[in-house]
């Protein structure tokens, strides 16, 4: 006997209550596919966010001068091999932004604005150990750039990376934020947005946009490791090329050099100093004549204090002496040989 002629067999519920049995399948159906858009609609992507400052975002190509040959007519040297980068506007009156590496050393700046609008710019500044430069373009704004805070991101809002990759104009990547107040020892006064939005050459200098449009960053490079993985995006924290771009205005950067190189501490290391968190500025190494030698301090030394406030990471170091002016007097917090010491920077 088959399956047909078996079911034949079976009782038939009343009508009333196989529908009873029916409505918690139905229930269970509409809320399932409640959130599912209609077919061909596709998730709602982020073009509104990007209408609100991809037409701020410009590519930027720093044009190197070749050196004339003999019987070369001097107009011949004005196009040579180009840098290309990436920047956006800071105000309403043509101020922008930009890598510094781009710009600095070339005879002249071409930038692509993303209406196909070819200007030059003009360099203002360049802070090139934070690799920001300051520049102007020949253009006025309707309103102001609307700026984002860094600390309203959470590791894995998304984000927005604009630029310039391989000069391919406004191109646009999507990622996530992987954290934030990243620091690296080799770079004492610097602190950075990661990331894994793909950067790539031609990426410098340009804007990193949260979900709303609004500009948190700027992209500066992605590390990677040794073994070809695809590393981590860094960008710079808004309010740190917003201050640098203000001292560029003014004039040129008149900022102390500590002298040291320092990182986060590692659980290693904290349990090496009996330290229960791994909080605190590790010092790796004193520069010999330096303000930080001079206040005393060395490698090995946990900097949990500068100033009087307190230093979680290593990231709250680089921003305090961002802002560091006085020298004589700074006075620091450390943990060495399982005691806190003061240490103050004579004069």
């Amino acid at each position: 006997m088959n399956d047909a002629t078996e079911s034949a067999h079976i009782p038939r519920l009343p009508a009333r209550r196989r529908a009873a049995r029916a409505a918690p399948l139905l229930l269970l159906t509409a809320l399932l596919f409640a959130g599912v858009p209609a077919a061909g609609a596709g998730p709602p992507g982020f073009a509104a966010a990007l209408q609100r400052s991809l037409p701020l975002a410009f590519g930027v190509y720093g044009i190197e001068a070749e050196p004339l040959q003999a019987g070369d007519e001097p107009a011949r040297s004005l196009a040579g091999p180009a840098r290309v980068g990436a920047g956006f506007l800071i105000d309403a009156k043509g101020l922008a932004v930009t890598a510094a590496h781009v710009v600095v050393g070339s005879r002249r700046v071409a930038v692509k604005m993303a209406d196909e609008r070819v200007l030059e710019a003009e360099v203002i500044g360049a802070d090139e150990e934070a690799d920001i430069a300051l520049v102007r373009l020949p253009v006025t704004l309707a309103s102001a750039p609307v700026f984002g805070r860094t600390a309203a991101l959470r590791a894995g809002d998304w984000v927005l990376a604009v630029g310039e990759p391989y000069g391919l104009a406004s191109s646009v990547a999507a990622g996530i934020v992987g954290g934030k107040r990243r620091h690296f020892a080799e770079e004492p006064g610097m602190t950075y947005i990661q990331t894994d939005a793909a950067l790539n050459p031609g990426n410098s200098g340009g804007p990193l946009l949260d979900a709303d449009g609004a500009i948190v960053g700027m992209n500066v490079r992605t590390v990677v490791a040794a073994a070809g993985s695809p590393g981590v995006s860094l960008s710079i924290p808004i309010e740190v090329v917003l201050q640098i771009a203000r001292e560029l205005q003014e004039g040129s950067i008149v900022r102390p050099k500590l002298g040291a190189e320092f990182h986060d501490l590692s659980p290693v290391e904290a349990l090496a100093l009996g330290r229960a968190y791994a909080h605190g500025a590790l010092i790796e190494l004193v520069a010999v004549r330096s303000p930080a030698e001079r206040a005393g301090l060395r490698s090995g030394d946990l900097v949990v204090g500068f100033e009087g406030r307190p230093i979680v990471g290593s990231a709250d170091l680089a921003l305090a002496l961002l802002s560091w002016r006085r020298v004589p007097g700074t006075r620091f917090t450390v943990w060495r040989d399982g005691h806190y010491r003061q240490l103050v920077l004579a004069e």
